[in-house]
């Protein structure tokens, strides 16, 4: 986990960066610290986070397309839609288990925002990160090596059913 990071975060990143005479090397600050689930997110990915502020953020509230809390939306859907991208392409498997995750950090951030500076809000961060991530990715996976691959079936409803105890 901690090489994995280190390797595409901090080697590669720096790597291309010189290659291509990148002068901005700050991919990202202290998100381990993170006492909101908001910081991290604006700590985590600065290249994608800045990208999204600047060309999708801006424009809609600058534009009066939407206020800051629809724009602040907007973002993480579109970001929820890639992250489900990312994950579903390589399982061969269209569940939205990773978009639904990503729209939960939503209310994570809401959660932990009048927690800003104190210990229980990073205790919260490290849960979400450590349970949440890993655990979509072994629904995915388990899905990917049963063959319950494609959209949603009833199948697919009565074993999450059953997992959540709903």
């Amino acid at each position: 986990c901690c090489a994995g990071f280190y390797a595409i975060f901090h080697l590669q990143l720096n790597i291309i960066a010189e290659l291509l005479s990148f002068g901005d090397r700050q991919f990202y600050r202290d998100w381990w610290n993170a006492t909101t689930v908001e910081y991290f997110w604006k700590s985590w990915n600065l290249p994608v986070h800045q990208w999204m502020v600047a060309h999708v953020y801006i424009p809609m509230v600058r534009n009066r397309i939407a206020g800051k809390q629809m724009a602040s939306l907007t973002c993480f859907t579109l970001s929820a839609v890639f992250h489900e991208i990312i994950v579903s392409i390589p399982f061969r498997n269209f569940k939205m288990l990773a978009f639904g995750g990503m729209m939960a950090q939503v209310l994570l951030i809401e959660m932990t925002r009048p927690l800003k500076g104190k210990q229980v809000g990073n205790v919260i961060f490290w849960l979400s990160i450590i349970l949440g991530q890993p655990l979509i990715v072994l629904l995915y996976f388990r899905d990917h090596m049963k063959g319950m691959s494609g959209p949603w079936t009833e199948a697919d409803s009565q074993f999450y059913t059953k997992l959540l105890g709903l």
